[in-house]
This record gives structure tokens, sequence and C-alpha cells, in this order.
């Protein structure tokens, strides 16, 4: 017999090769086993890998494996590309062309379809509907960038993700749509809400704002104005906050012994109870509004803008489903079903904050969680109850026209591990945060902006990178600062909310929040300390006819010095003013007293203090009195090192 081990067998030959074979030969033959999905067809391949930019080269091999296509290269065919004549328009007139350009083809932009099918449909045609569907919407794509000359950000172009999204919305009864609420327009997709009205009726949606914690009172209101003007059924929702709240409440149950789950429910129960009251306080005081689900809520109501809690959001979401699958009536599938369990899909951007958000809702680690988009890879189905399922869809970039690939960074849809250029990020992120939170953020000093340009413009992404590098002592060759590893730090950082910048609704002034820029509280710039300009000077004529309390500068004793800062004037005596000017390292002798006619004494130049001290022998070897010798036998000496003390 043989070993059972790689060594005893040929080269090139390993245990479970002929299983692998088998499959391989299967696939092309084109034998697939019945009842698999349309991404079982092709078990060879690696996992789903988020693709949102490709080079030319494996772009064209790409598509041409979607088509079904094979190419020929032939030598003897040059052709020529020309860019053509650059039309010197200027800035601004180019902007408002871009912007009207892309208002007329916004309805172009469109997510891709899932071709009808039924139970008669093959895996193997629904693969080819699926790739061709794909295709076309890849064409049409093209066709805006080219035809239209506009420029779209990067977005999903594997064919394997957007198959997880379709499988998402045809499973769920209503679609969650996650975003930022630092930037809410920026991560909704409103193709993505008509893609599921299209596939029934009654699949509403519902815009989940993660990470609203970060944002004050005052800018949650705006939002919570525009939504509601634009008929947008909304939430405000911090996964972060509330895993906060879980892990302390786990360390109080483990400090008195109970169960945390129930600690939780009744923390749960007396935040309901605290609402009820402070909603019937505000109705008997008749300034506040019904809060209904159904009924318009006035615009001083705290609810509108209130973080919801977990249990909170769960009710919410059940209270969401339920209404869906009692819109659709009686005849429904769903409505026969008595133990059924509403299915809520989780939808949005990668690193917005699904998976935590399911993390939240649980209690505990359910899904994977990293702080690179894109950690999620495949659809998965969670019951969180009895009578509530989350079905949580892979992260997904959808197609929107470009503002920069900088600004996509900053916003954490690219991944930050793979830049290599740092500047353009970061310029970016420093036109967001501005001068003021960074220095404040990380307790450094920037370098002050040129004189022509006001106090608080942002620095250039050199400044911040050189000095956030500095002073973490980053370094390179040479003692240069290491840019790219401070540019991922800060990228993270803003990621994360530490440097924070909230974006307000479209029409507002300003159209950003900036802490230590704009006041929280009525979201206008913050008047910075004016300039105080220096007293003019008196004449000699002026300064002889004044005296007594009634002049400018206030006389002190012969004894003092008089500065004046614009406060009460202080008065050092010689003795102070010795100690001060020795901590600054100056001498007191070469500022004139108050009342005095001492000039300035000069000052020797820097290189003539050059005289090194006397050297000392130090007391190595000297014998102590007993008097002021502590009793022992060893001594340091002037090297450091232990030596022996003579008669003793």
């Amino acid at each position: 017999m043989t070993k059972h081990n790689g060594k005893s067998r040929k080269a090139g030959i390993k245990p479970g090769s002929a299983l692998m074979n088998r499959v391989k030969i299967n696939v092309q033959a084109g034998k697939v086993i019945a009842g698999q999905h349309t991404t079982d067809l092709h078990p060879a391949k690696p996992g789903i890998q988020s693709v949102l930019e490709r080079n030319d080269l494996e772009e064209l091999m790409a598509m041409a494996d979607m088509a079904d296509r094979d190419f020929t290269a032939e030598r003897t065919q040059v052709v020529v590309v020309s860019t053509g004549v650059v039309d010197p328009l200027s800035e601004q007139r180019a902007a408002e062309e871009r912007a009207a350009t892309e208002e007329r083809n916004r309805h172009r932009l469109k997510l891709p379809r899932r071709p009808p099918w039924d139970e008669t449909t093959t895996p193997d045609q629904l693969d080819a509907q699926e790739r061709s569907r794909f295709v076309v919407w890849r064409r049409e794509l093209a066709t805006i960038e080219e035809g239209e000359g506009l420029c779209l950000t990067p977005f999903e172009k594997n064919l394997e993700v957007w198959r997880q999204l379709w499988r998402v919305l045809e499973r769920s009864d209503i679609m969650v749509q996650v975003v930022d609420a630092r930037d809410p327009l920026l991560y909704r997709c409103e193709d993505l809400e008509a893609y599921a009205h299209e596939l029934h009726a009654t699949k509403h949606s519902l815009l989940l704002l993660n990470k609203a914690d970060l944002l004050p009172e005052a800018v949650r209101r705006q939002w919570a104005d525009y939504f509601e003007k634009a008929g947008v059924s909304y939430a405000f929702w911090s996964a972060y906050a509330v895993q906060q709240d879980q892990a302390a409440l786990k360390a109080q149950a483990a400090e008195s012994g109970e169960d945390w789950h129930e600690l939780r429910e009744e923390v749960a129960r007396r935040r309901r109870l605290q609402r009820i009251a402070e909603a019937a306080a505000r109705a008997q005081q008749g300034d506040g509004g019904a809060s209904g689900s159904g009924q318009q809520r006035s615009s001083d109501d705290p609810e509108r803008v209130r973080v919801l809690s977990a249990e909170e959001l769960i009710e919410l979401l059940e209270e969401k489903a339920r209404e869906a699958v009692a819109e659709a009536g009686p005849d429904d599938p769903r409505a026969q079903e008595l133990d059924r369990r509403v299915m809520v899909g989780l939808v949005g951007y990668p690193n917005v904050g699904k998976s935590s958000t399911i993390n939240a809702l649980f209690g505990s680690k359910k899904t994977a969680v990293a702080p690179t988009p894109g950690k999620t890879k495949h659809f998965q189905t969670l019951n969180i109850s009895t009578s509530l399922c989350l079905c949580d869809c892979p992260g997904l970039v959808m197609p929107k026209f470009a503002r920069s690939k900088a600004e996509m960074v900053v916003a954490g849809v690219i991944p930050i591990d793979r830049l290599t250029d740092m500047r353009a990020p970061v310029e970016a992120l420093a036109q967001r945060v501005g001068r003021l939170q960074a220095e404040e953020a990380y307790g450094v000093r920037l370098p002050p902006p040129p004189a022509h340009l006001p106090a608080g413009t942002p620095p250039t992404a050199a400044e911040l990178l050189r000095a956030f590098a500095m002073l973490r002592g980053w370094t390179v060759g040479s003692g240069l600062p290491d840019e790219a590893r401070a540019g991922r730090q800060l990228l993270k950082d803003y990621t994360s909310g530490k440097l924070l910048n909230c974006t307000l609704p479209p029409g507002s002034d300003p159209p950003t929040f900036i802490p230590r820029v704009h006041d929280p509280a009525t979201l206008k710039p913050i008047a910075g300390p004016q300039p105080t300009a220096p007293p003019p000077a008196a004449s000699p004529a002026a300064t002889a006819g004044t005296s007594g309390p009634s002049a400018a500068q206030p006389a002190s004793t012969s004894q003092g010095v008089s500065v004046a800062t614009g406060q009460a004037p202080l008065a050092l005596d010689e003795a102070d003013l010795d100690l001060l000017m020795g901590d600054l390292g100056l001498d007191a002798g070469s500022l004139p007293l108050a009342g005095g006619d001492a000039k300035a004494k000069p000052k020797r130049a820097e290189h003539k203090f050059h005289k090194k001290a006397a050297r000392t022998k130090g007391n190595r070897g000297e014998e102590r009195a007993e008097g002021i010798y502590d009793g022992a036998a060893m001594v340091t000496g002037k090297k450091g090192g232990l030596v022996r003390v003579a008669g003793y």
C-alpha cells in the first residue's frame, strides 16, 4: 500500500485532485446539479469580491467574458486616439453646464434590474439572461460618460454582488436603506426605492440614519423637516451608542450577578414609561403634536429628532413590515401564513453600519464587522425574534455623478488601506474639518495660513500630514514624515467620527456644520477673535501735557513695571522681575522700569557663549565624614559606577 500523504505520490498530484478534476469536468460539460442557484454555477471560482475599479485591459476582458465574445489581435491595424481640443470655459461656467447636464440625464442613472423568471426557468437560462441584462446596463452607463461627457463615481462592477441585492429585495417585505447621518443624500439611492416598488407595490422603504449621535439636535431637526416635506420615512439611530450602553449594562449585570437580558428589558420598560409621561405632559401643555406614525407631528416635537434605542427600532421595523403585508390584502400569499416572520432587508453602501446595526439589535456579535468597506460578502438572514427576521445585504456602491474620487475615499466608500496617494483625500478632509477642529482634536499647532488669507483658512494636505506625522513620531528614511501612515490614520479618524463634518439639507446656509466654526444652536458662523489695533503713539507734547490719573498710560511707582495689555495694569517690583526674566532666560536689567530712563542693555552675540564649564574629578574615592555619611560602603562614581569609600 502507498502512504496517504503528499510525499508518497507522484510529483504534481495531491490528495483530492481526482474530486477537484471531476468537478471541473462537470462544470465545463454543463452538467449542473438541479436546484442550484445561479450564484452556485461556478464553484471553482473564488469568493465574491467587490470590484470598484479596473484598468482598461481588465475591463475589456471582463465585458467580453460576460458577453461571451472572443477577440483576436490584429497587429497590422493601428488606431490613433486623439483627445481633441479642450474648450477654454471658465470653471464657473463649466460647473453650471455640468450640473445642468447631470440633471438632464439623472433619469438614466438606474440600477441593474433582474430579468423576470419563474419556476420553469432553468439556472442556465437565468444566468444567461442576467449576464445579458448586466452588459446592457454597463453599456448604458458608458454611453452617459462618453456621449454626455459626464464622470461617474466608482461603482460596483461585479455581477455576483448585484445578485445578492436582487435576492434580498425579493425576500424582504420592506427595505431599510442604512445611510450615514453626516451626509444622508450621498448614501441614499432613490432608484433603489423605485426598484423595490417595482417588485411589489407595498414594498415600502425606510431611511435609517446611522451615526446620528454625532449630529447636534439642530442639524437633526433640519433633516427631519427636509424628509417630512419630501414624504420620506426616516429614523435616527446610532449602533455605536447602543453597543456602548449594552456594554455598560453587561458590566453592571456582572457586578450584581443579574441576567443582563432581564436588566436590559427593565431599562427599556423604564424608558418607555418615561416617554409616555413626557408625551402626556406635552399634550397637557398644548405644545406637543401627535406622535403616531400616520399623523403629522409638530416641528417642536422632540420625538422627531430623538435617537432610537434598540427596542424602539425593533418595534418600528416590525410595525412597518406588518403594515406592508396588511396593505397587500388578504389575497396575498404572505397573509395566509399565520406563524410567518416578517422580513426586513438592510441595504446600503459599504461601511455605513449595516452589520453593526444587526449586532446592536441582537446585543451580541452576529455578523463580522470591520472598518474596511465590504466585510460582508453574502446576504444572510437572522431571526431576531419569533415574529421578525432581518436580511443583511453586502455593501453596494451605487453609480452616482462624481464629485471626485477623493470625496468617495473620505466618505469611507473606497477602502483606505488600498490607497497609494494620500494628498488628494486628505486635502478634501482638511477642507471639511477646518483648522481649529484639527488643532483641538490632536493638540497640534498647524502652520499659520499666508498673510493674504483669513486666519480660519483650512490647512493644506501637506501641512496637516507633516504636522500629524511629526506629532506621532512617524518617519521614513532620512527622517522625513511618513505621510502615507498619517493620511490613513486621519481618514480613519474621520470615518469613526473623531473629526466631524455634517452636511445640511440643500438650500441651507451654511451648507455644512463644522464644530468650532459654526454654532450648533444657530448653525451660524462663530465670530472669530477680532485683532486689536495697537494704541496710537502720543506726541511728546501730548505726553508732557498729560499728568495725574487722567493720563492714557496708568502711572506706577518707581519700583514697578506697568504692562499695557488692555486689562488692569500689572505692577512688578525688581524681585518679581528678576524671577520672571530668569524663567524666560532674559536679563532683567535689559528692560526699563516704569518711570526710569534706563536704556536697553546690548546683548552679546550667541556665538560668543561657547565657553564650556570646567571639568571636575567628581567625588570618586573621597572619604566621607561620619556626620554626613549614610552608612553605605559604596558610592556612585562620576561615570555611574559603584566605588568603595575608604575607611568604611
